[in-house]
Formats: structure tokens, C-alpha cells, sequence
């Protein structure tokens, strides 16, 4: 179910604007390239890479949203007390992952930063394209780390 959007967390926002941005772009092509029969050589470029940071921003927000894809069919073969701690060991679990890829991403990406490598149409240094991984995977720890805190406060798990 869709949150109020007063309620809307900043990754919707972010990810509203970044579509809007592919959308205009694209759109700007289609135009120039069809009724004008010229195109802009950085379009396509720029909208791979703001789609690349929606993505990023956008499994952010599918946690809030319970949007994630799980394998349900694994925890129905647990009884139904287990149930909630299997998804809690899952969360630790992907946490985890979260906070490594992260961590590996923003080296990685330093290390692009700070060479000389730049994108083929638009010559930005490709290093902003790549920090979009470990800025995801961090927004990603940060909202389970939320729905962790969330779960412990109001004892969901005792209810299994």
C-alpha cells in the first residue's frame, strides 16, 4: 500500500525527480532527434546514469515499502513461531551485506574520483556514476537499521 505523501521519505522524493529528469531528457531526444533529425550526443548517456542512481535510491525506498523480492515459499516451511526470527536473522543478514557493499563501493568510487576517467559524451568523472552503489547500499543499511528499531519498539516479534 502507497504511504500518504505527506509521510513520503526523502528517497520517494528523490526518485520522483530522477524520473521526471529521464523523462524530460528522453523526451527532448525523441524530439530533436525525429522532428529536428538531430540528437544530442550526452541524452542517452545522461538518462543510463540517472536511471543508475534511481535504482540505487529506489531499493532504498522499497524497504520502506515492504517492495523488496523475498523467498517466501523458505520461511512457510518453518513453523509459525520461528517465522518472524527468520526474517529477523534475514534482515541481520542483509544488512550486513548492505554495510560491506558500501564500504567496498566507496573506496572503489574514491578511487575513481580521484583519477582522470570521465564519461564518453558528457566528460563528468565517472566516479559519480559509481558512488550511486555504496550512497544506495547506505540508505539501504540505514532503513533496516530504522525497520530493526521499529520492530524491537513495538515487539512484533513477540507476537509470532
Amino acid at each position: 500500500m502507497a504511504t500518504n505523501w505527506r509521510k513520503v521519505p526523502i528517497e520517494g522524493y528523490v526518485c520522483f525527480i530522477l524520473l521526471m529528469a529521464i523523462s524530460i531528457v528522453m523526451g527532448m531526444e525523441i524530439v530533436a532527434r525525429y522532428v529536428f533529425s538531430n540528437s544530442f550526443r550526452w541524452a542517452g548517456e545522461l538518462s543510463r546514469y540517472l536511471f543508475i542512481w534511481f535504482t540505487f535510491v529506489g531499493a532504498s525506498y522499497a524497504i520502506i515499502e515492504n517492495s523488496h523480492i523475498k523467498i517466501e515459499a523458505l520461511k512457510m516451511a518453518f513453523p509459525e513461531k520461528v517465522r518472524p526470527y527468520l526474517e529477523m536473522v534475514g534482515n541481520i543478514l542483509w544488512f550486513l551485506f548492505s554495510v560491506f557493499i558500501a564500504y567496498i563501493g566507496f573506496k572503489y568510487s574514491i578511487n575513481l574520483l580521484g583519477s582522470n576517467n570521465t564519461s564518453t559524451a558528457m566528460q563528468i568523472p565517472i566516479g559519480i556514476v559509481y558512488i550511486s552503489i555504496p550512497i544506495g547500499y547506505t540508505l539501504m543499511a540505514f532503513r533496516l537499521l530504522w525497520l530493526a528499531i521499529k520492530e524491537f519498539k513495538y515487539g512484533t516479534l513477540s507476537k509470532g
